[in-house]
């Protein structure tokens, strides 16, 4: 026996507790100490895997305001959690590869669980999906409910966003005045806001709107001023549509060297940057001009590479009006069977996205075909 503080021990219990309890508690320990290792691993895993997604959806970002030449809206989406995240990350991806109605999907994933600008945002991404292949009036009711839902939420960025790309559907579907209403909005917002950015895109809208009304000094005045301002803020994107446009004027005026000058550097730019979409224009502008001195084997290989580009990026609206440049030439040459299946093609695409005008004019060139 074994006295312990004054109690009698069996001398073999004593000693089983007295080896056993140490035992015990270094196992405990052995158990609890890899435990929270592996714990803290898991969390610097999971932060790492964050910090990557986050990367990779900024960059996906970056490359669709290239595709697109302009800022796109994504207020609070890159650090959503990850259920309005997730979906919202997987749709940038796919936008990126021209998958429009997959990233559709992934974004009205992303809705269930968004909030407030998020929502914003997400109809706005999804008014560009829409957009671009030429559903224009899907698009037209996305970019609604975005300025409806900004204009709820007092989103001023949103709605400024929104207000422009409904703006840019009404110029597509040639109903300048409603244009001219939306742009002139956005831009009252953006100054107000002092988003620079956005500023000179709305400014660039507005010079649109008067070329194609024939007033070319309002025209040539807007395009400077959004020049000034991309060029100061370094936005290579708006400053390359900047150049394009003003060569377009430039061009409308007869002053054929200065276009050149504009539309090369422009193209310069864009191909920089890996801007697809500006490249496409910017090929585009080029044939034109070559088209309107008479180079029309210049022309034609302008327009053949921006069709190219233009089918690679599903862009309907500017192929439709690439097609119809095609036909031009090809009337011009006589070849009136190819010709005339370019003007089809183009009036087909414009009755298809709901252009108007362009629709007219199709089939007013397929009425000097006949």
């Amino acid at each position: 026996m074994i006295n312990i503080f004054g109690y009698q021990i069996e001398t073999t219990l004593f000693w089983t507790i007295a080896l056993g309890v140490p035992a015990v508690l270094i196992a405990l320990f052995a158990w609890i100490l890899p435990r929270r290792a592996r714990l803290r691993k898991e969390d610097e895993v999971r932060i790492q895997n964050i910090e990557k997604e986050t990367k990779e959806a900024n960059e996906n970002i970056k490359l669709i305001e290239k595709h697109f030449g302009i800022p796109i809206y994504v207020d609070g989406l890159t650090s959503a959690p990850p259920s309005v995240f997730d979906p919202f990350a997987k749709g940038l991806k796919l936008m990126t590869e021209y998958k429009w109605d997959e990233a559709i999907d992934e974004f009205k994933k992303s809705m269930k669980d968004a909030k407030t600008s998020q929502l914003v945002a997400l109809y706005n991404l999804m008014g560009l999906c829409y957009d671009t292949p030429g559903n224009l009036d899907l698009a037209l009711k996305s970019y609604n409910e975005s300025l409806n839902l900004a204009r709820e939420f007092n989103d001023k960025v949103g709605e400024a966003k929104a207000l422009g790309n409904l703006g840019l559907i009404y110029y597509t579907r040639g109903d300048l005045d409603n244009a001219l209403r939306y742009h002139e909005d956005a831009l009252k917002i953006d100054r107000e806001i002092g988003n620079k950015e956005g500023e000179a895109q709305d400014l660039g809208n507005l010079g649109l709107i008067y070329y194609t009304r024939g007033d070319l000094d309002n025209a040539l005045r807007y395009h400077e001023d959004a020049l000034k301002i991309d060029r100061e803020i370094g936005n290579k994107e708006g400053e390359s549509q900047d150049l394009g446009n003003i060569g377009l004027i430039y061009e409308t005026r007869g002053d054929l060297d200065k276009t050149l000058e504009y539309q090369e550097e422009a193209l310069k730019i864009d191909r920089e940057i890996s801007n697809k979409e500006g490249e496409a224009q910017d090929l585009e502008n080029l044939g034109s001009m070559y088209q309107t001195r008479g180079d029309l084997d210049k022309a034609l290989k302008y327009y053949e590479d921006a069709l190219k580009i233009e089918k690679e990026i599903s862009d309907s609206g500017d192929r439709a009006t690439t097609l119809s440049k095609l036909g031009s030439i090809y009337e011009t040459r006589g070849d009136l069977d190819k010709a005339l299946e370019y003007q089809e093609e183009a009036l087909k695409i414009d009755r298809v996205i709901g252009n108007k005008e362009e629709e007219a004019q199709a089939l007013g060139n397929l009425g000097m075909i006949y």
